[in-house]
């Protein structure tokens, strides 16, 4: 008999933990325009990317990408050499999306960590920064023709 297994169809949100939430939700907000879709007032914040009708929100409805959780005390200094999550990656429409985005970001005073180039392994043109508290975020798209509808199962 075969072992059942399970087979995620994509990821359905990230967590992260920050120090300033009102911070927080401005960085994610004015830099990478996700909206708020519920809010518990200095506790907890669920973004998402804009998918969702106007409207929807609040319980039961915090359909969501990103989740921002306040948190007390910031990341060790070492946290980049430590078991944890190591980035999130955003994929944008193009590579162009990703070129044109060094220049948002620096123009808002923010730091490009590395990039933008393509990765070898997948061919992704991509770019990496922090947010406020340290969450390495990368920007990433697609250089291979078709890509994603040539390869995906049927």
């Amino acid at each position: 008999m075969k072992e059942w297994v399970i087979k995620p169809m994509h990821v359905a949100h990230v967590n992260l933990n920050v120090t300033d939430l009102d911070r927080a939700i401005r960085f994610y907000t004015d830099i990478l325009g996700c909206r708020v879709a519920f809010h518990y007032e200095g506790a907890v914040a669920w973004l998402s990317f804009g998918q969702y009708r106007d409207g929807v929100g609040g319980l039961g409805e915090g359909f969501h990408d990103i989740a921002l959780f306040k948190v007390p005390h910031p990341a060790p200094e070492d946290h980049r050499k430590r078991a944890g999550m190591n980035h999130v990656a955003l994929r944008l429409r193009n590579p162009e999306e990703v070129d044109h985005a060094v220049d948002v970001l620096q123009s808002k005073g923010i730091k490009i960590l590395k990039g933008p180039l393509t990765h070898k392994e997948d061919r992704d043109r991509y770019l990496y920064f922090e947010d406020p508290d340290g969450n390495m975020i990368e920007l990433v798209a697609s250089t291979v023709e078709g890509w994603p509808e040539k390869y995906l199962r049927e």
